[in-house]
């Protein structure tokens, strides 16, 4: 199968439920992998243990280094000791669903920015962001910055704050606007914040899929 080698012991994921009382998205990881199931940890929100029963519906997500993917699955037991665990199907196909250094999806929220100088940080300053993606943000600015510029992007990122760096490699003014749109690499990031980003422009894409608007 396509994409199987991807599934492994440790592999951090997500599973969306899509209905009914805990219908939602939460994390959890892979604890063991046979070759017609897969055992995950039993996700905790709240300080509890989600309580899925046998017979749910699931969709789960992960990502690695260039792509996120997907498979839709069955819960087929749960069991409490040694550590709570799920039992799922081991999927029929696994599919991928995005290519992280090039997909972008429309984000429009505010964000701040500082450009790193030779002493330090500069002025913090506002600006708006365009667009995002595991690679890189447009974002809208009230000043003109240079390529090559360094930066330290500010964003919300679902609703964590991040301070990410970044190079500026294209501003460009904006029509009949007292702005500009700049365009920025991140740069030496880690992957787990290259994580959370690809994952927040995942659900993203899904609930706009959802609403008929890609």
């Amino acid at each position: 199968m396509l994409y199987k080698d991807k599934i492994y012991e440790g592999l951090s994921v997500q599973i969306v439920v899509p209905e009914g009382e805990y219908q939602g998205r939460y994390k959890t990881r892979v604890e063991e992998v046979g070759q017609k199931i897969i055992t995950i940890g039993v996700p905790v929100a709240g300080g509890q243990f989600i309580p899925l029963r046998e017979g749910t519906q699931l969709e789960v997500v992960f990502v690695d280094d260039l792509s996120a993917y997907s498979f839709s699955t069955v819960l087929i037991k749960r069991f409490s000791v040694p550590i709570p665990t799920f039992i799922i199907e081991f999927p029929e196909k696994i599919s991928k669903v995005q290519r992280r250094k090039y997909v972008r999806v429309q984000v429009v929220r505010p964000l701040q920015y500082r450009i790193v100088e030779r002493n330090g940080l500069g002025i913090e300053q506002k600006g708006f962001m365009h667009d995002l993606s595991g690679g890189g943000l447009l974002f809208h600015a009230r000043e003109s910055i240079p390529e090559k510029t360094p930066v330290l992007v500010e964003p919300v990122i679902g609703d964590t704050p991040m301070q990410i760096p970044a190079i500026v490699v294209r501003c460009m003014k904006e029509e009949e606007k007292d702005s500009y749109l700049v365009s920025a690499e991140f740069y030496e990031i880690s992957e787990k914040t290259r994580d959370k980003i690809i994952t927040y422009v995942f659900e993203l894409q899904r609930e706009m899929r959802k609403k008929g608007l890609v």
